[in-house]
């Protein structure tokens, strides 16, 4: 093997690398993009087309599922060039309106603690004490007083003890509607949001509840 043949193999083991690290972070590959009549993919052109309307990135989208059971990964990073999954991370719930781990009970109310429905802007606005984080604004009446009430995502070390479990137990220091993430989540979701020049879509869904 000569000099470059050998550079380019260390590039390329390099490139596997990462990538497999992407993968060991969000628990799972990326899918391959043969997603026809996949309700998922139906939700993300729609999510794509609202985007555009609303001056949004085009690039990616964000999907969070939470009918999904929280120890599962539940937010999916949607590529709308390639028309597939790129990432995907746990999110918990939060704990107001009695809710459960199993089961979490929506609003918009302000105080409620809970989480909310609906499609945000992701701002790049950070909150007053966590500064890893990204204030969200709702564009829909069940969540149009996210950023009133400081929601945001941002990431938590409970989601990283307790994502081995079936559900994540709620925790108020960690979740109060929150889209609250793992460590290495957040970590991909940061380059993602400070990389994008326009701010990028999260739609939030209950599939069990909703039509696209």
């Amino acid at each position: 093997m000569n000099k470059r043949q050998g550079i380019l193999t260390a590039v390329t083991i390099g490139m596997l690398l990462t990538a497999v690290g992407v993968i060991y972070m969000f628990r799972g590959p990326a899918e391959e993009p043969s997603y026809d009549g996949d309700p998922l993919a139906m939700r993300a052109t729609e999510a794509a087309k609202y985007a555009r309307r609303h001056n949004l990135s085009c690039n990616y989208v964000l999907l969070l599922d939470y009918s999904i059971p929280s120890g599962t990964p539940r937010l999916f990073v949607w590529d709308t060039e390639r028309n597939c999954i790129v990432a995907r991370t746990y999110v918990m719930h939060g704990l107001g309106g009695g809710s459960t781990a199993e089961q979490p009970v929506f609003s918009n109310k302000v105080g409620s603690g809970c989480s909310s429905l609906g499609k945000f802007k992701v701002t790049k606005l950070h909150g007053s004490k966590l500064k890893r984080s990204y204030r969200l604004k709702g564009f829909e009446r069940s969540n149009s007083n996210a950023f009133r009430r400081g929601i945001m995502i941002h990431r938590s070390k409970w989601v990283d003890t307790w994502c081995k479990n079936t559900y994540i137990p709620l925790h108020e220091p960690s979740c109060q509607g929150c889209i609250t993430v793992s460590t290495k989540g957040m970590d991909y979701l940061e380059r993602l949001i400070d990389s994008e020049s326009r701010p990028l879509l999260l739609w939030s869904y209950n599939s069990n509840q909703s039509n696209i």
